[in-house]
């Protein structure tokens, strides 16, 4: 019998990088080869982890290997047998989901060589197992392969903790974290609240919780209790060896030293921060916390070789609010230390072996009460150090997840075609619906009111060709319905139970709706599949794979979706059920297919997305949106809002509807038009700011212009602006000298000024139109 295969992805594994995920990692490995031969280990990484193969093989004794992933440049496709692959430019959500696919490539790639893995396990820290789960969901790769997430602590969880600006990156990292987690095969916590937690933060069902493996994990390897030295306690050191970074707070542990040297003259002892620090703007904050007279008793170092000492002969405080396990905790009670912990915190809690009194001090979370404790724990007897049990791991005991099995059934698929006045691409949408290799397919064409005299002669020629079968519909609209009203004329005529929405100048990949049907009809829990998109300027760019540009999607990402287009696009094939509650939204001008994901995503529906591109459509160059057409935009935004019903899904969180990157500005403006700039090229704004850019009235736009060229006349501007002042206070209740909610005093005056006007509505229009024209 051969043995386990197991690959863990990861960046980080002690002893050649830092990092507590890295340490336990490790011990897992150690653990595991010790109680069995039976497990063969395997070791993934990025290319930017400094890690040589032949040294990670010989420290392990030759029963680990190391695989190394590296990937593409930013600008670099693929396109080979197993499909196209947009490149890591194209992610707009966020970067993580492609280098999730950089990994899902590698990973798919061994299995096709012959190295299939049993188990492959990621941590949940930036989602990267989300790309191999939906290849495995869509049946492509891994069906007898064990996709699984170790809790330890997703960016998601910790954005609250830590400062962080509101960005779109932000919420792609969110929402792949989200999605990675949701779909795993195994989900494994070290403690029960740990998965309690991570369900009710993202929102999750009961029936997450079946497939959560709670499994406490060997935190410290070859060590046993050594006692204590015998240490005064007034000499006795207080101890920081965790990360100096606003998510441990070390702020707290400094002001609680700073209490107890101030509140207890005889206490001697030293405050030590032996730890690393990632910013040196806030570790000079946290240094700027200590009193100049207290400066030689505080102590700021890097962890060395004598980290254990520390441990052992100090009172080691742990002052995070929210850990997943924490391994100094558990290494510094075998170390024979007095430890503080924080009760606040999840890993310390009543599920875990810490026990206040017994094997450590906790105290209540603030600063007062730590220092309390630290007193208390420096005149105190030592304690016993923590006891634990360490848990099999699964990999040794449960058989792999297979993917579900497929489905007999082939049932009829709607393609809906739709046209305007583009019938010389027509012919090719057709052509890649007829080479589709999936045989249960009919194909609506809806002509929206064409008039050109190209089109009317291909709709003629379907038309007679619609006459001699039924695989074939036409229906010509006598009035230009739009986008919405036209696909809503297309899906009362299928007769499919599943329909797929299809632009004339855009065509599908031959396997796309065959394997789209078969996860569909093995997997009810989804309601459509997501295809990435490939834009092509011509027919010799798309035959010979060249794309200018690439729509790649996360399915439902409920956050995500109230600030991007990031769920799908209108070419998914779909459960025809779907649309017996919401259909397109006729009011809705344009983004038509957000409206209608938005409210599906909002109401738990589920979608699965494709790695590879599957649909191509034709790239128009458009100039840059206009102002006027910026505002129409957002006035459609709030169409597609208020079209939503109910409350809003478990999962979204607050900053999702607070602010985006200017990132995000580009991209829901042009991304249909023009591709978007790379991630993190522009400083977050404000999403109030955006919005009051884009839909600002155009009165402030001349008085701003006004106020700029009175500014040149030092002498007038102060008088000016005086008056102005003296006019708008006591305009109204609540009014002051600052303009409505602090904006300038020229604002509100010229908002007088406009309420004036409006009262002769003639006046108003052509003073507005002559503004316009100006602007």
């Amino acid at each position: 019998m051969s043995p386990t295969r197991v690959c863990l992805v990861t960046d980080e594994l002690y002893p050649f990088t830092a990092g507590g995920i890295g340490r336990l990692t490790h011990n897992l490995i150690v653990d595991s080869l010790r109680r069995t031969e039976d497990v063969e280990f395997h070791v993934l990484v990025p290319a930017t982890v400094p890690l040589q193969p032949a040294q990670v093989e010989v420290y392990f004794g030759n029963r680990v290997k190391l695989h190394v992933c590296r990937y593409r440049e930013p600008q670099q496709g693929a396109a080979d047998a197993h499909g196209i692959y947009p490149p890591l430019s194209a992610f707009r959500d966020t970067r993580w989901h492609g280098e999730s696919l950089e990994f899902m490539r590698y990973l798919k790639a061994r299995e096709q060589e012959g190295l299939r893995f049993d188990v492959v396990e990621f941590i949940d820290f930036h989602g990267w197992a989300f790309c191999s789960l939906q290849e495995k969901r869509l049946g492509l790769a891994f069906a007898q392969t064990t996709l699984s997430v170790r809790l330890h602590s997703t960016s998601g969880i910790l954005m609250p903790l830590e400062p962080n600006t509101l960005e779109v990156e932000n919420l792609g990292r969110y929402e792949i974290e989200r999605k990675a987690l949701f779909d795993a095969d195994v989900v494994v916590a070290h403690l029960p609240c740990i998965a309690s937690i991570n369900q009710r933060f993202y929102g999750f069902d009961e029936q997450w919780l079946r497939k959560v493996r709670v499994e406490f994990p060997p935190v410290v390897v070859d060590a046993a209790p050594v006692p204590a030295p015998p240490i005064p306690a007034t000499q006795r050191n207080l101890v920081f060896i965790t990360k100096i970074q606003p998510l441990k707070h070390p702020d707290v542990f400094v002001r609680a030293a700073v209490l107890l040297m101030r509140g207890w003259p005889e206490y001697a002892g030293k405050a030590v921060l032996a730890c690393h620090s990632f910013d040196s703007s806030y570790l000079a904050e946290i240094k700027g916390l200590v009193p100049a007279d207290l400066m030689d008793r505080f102590v700021f170092m890097k962890p060395g070789p004598d980290r254990d000492v520390l441990m052992r002969s100090g009172v080691v405080a742990i002052t995070s609010r929210f850990e997943s396990l924490n391994l100094t905790a558990y290494e510094s009670s075998v170390a024979g230390g007095r430890l503080v912990l924080n009760a606040e915190c999840a890993a310390f809690g009543d599920d875990s072996p810490f026990v206040d009194g017994v094997n450590c001090h906790k105290y209540d979370g603030t600063v007062d009460g730590l220092a309390a404790t630290l007193r208390k724990a420096l005149e105190a007897p030592g304690l016993e150090p923590v006891k634990w049990t360490v848990s099999t791991p699964y990999w040794e005991t449960q058989a792999p997840v297979a993917a579900p099995a497929a489905s007999t059934r082939t049932p009829l698929v709607s393609v809906i075609i739709l046209n305007q006045d583009r019938g010389r691409s027509l012919p090719e949408a057709l052509r890649s619906v007829a080479a589709s290799t999936y045989p249960e397919v009919e194909v609506i064409v809806v002509d929206d009111a064409s008039t050109g005299g190209f089109d009317l002669q291909v709709l003629t020629r379907l038309e007679q060709s619609a006459a001699t079968t039924q695989d074939l519909r036409v229906i010509r609209s006598p009035v230009r319905r739009g986008l919405s009203g036209a696909r809503n004329l297309g899906l009362r005529a299928a007769r499919g139970e599943y329909v797929l929405s299809l632009d004339s100048d855009g065509c599908l990949a031959p396997g796309f709706i065959q394997y789209a049907v078969a996860a569909l009809e093995a997997q009810p829990a989804f309601s459509g599949v997501a295809p990435t998109s490939g834009r092509f300027h011509g027919a010799e760019d798309l035959a010979e794979r060249r794309f200018a540009d690439f729509d790649v999607y996360l399915g439902d990402c409920p956050s995500l979706s109230l600030v991007a287009d990031r769920v799908s696009s209108h070419a998914a094939l779909l459960r025809k059920s779907l649309f017996e509650k919401h259909g397109y939204d006729e009011a809705l001008l344009s983004h038509e297919d957000w409206g209608l994901f938005v409210r599906w995503v909002q109401g738990g529906h589920r979608f699965l997305v494709t790695n590879q591109a599957q649909v191509f459509t034709r790239r128009s160059e458009r100039p840059p949106l206009t102002d006027a057409e910026r505002r129409r935009f957002f006035q459609r935004l709030v169409g597609i809002f208020d079209g939503m019903q109910g409350p809003l899904h478990p999962s979204v969180r607050v900053f999702s509807l607070l602010a985006h990157s200017r990132d995000a500005m580009v991209d829901l403006f042009s991304t249909l038009h023009a591709p978007a700039p790379a991630l993190n090229a522009f400083a977050p704004v404000d999403v109030a700011q955006a919005l009051s850019a884009a839909m600002r009235p155009l009165r402030y736009d001349v008085v701003d212009w006004m106020n700029a060229a009175v500014k040149r006349l030092p002498g007038v501007h102060p008088l000016l602006k005086q008056v102005a002042g003296a006019t708008a206070v006591g305009s109204g209740p609540g009014d002051s000298a600052e303009g409505g909610g602090g904006s300038p005093l020229r604002y509100a005056l010229v908002d007088r000024v406009n309420g004036l006007f409006k009262r002769a509505p003639l006046v108003h229009s052509a003073l507005r139109w002559t503004i316009s024209k100006v602007s």
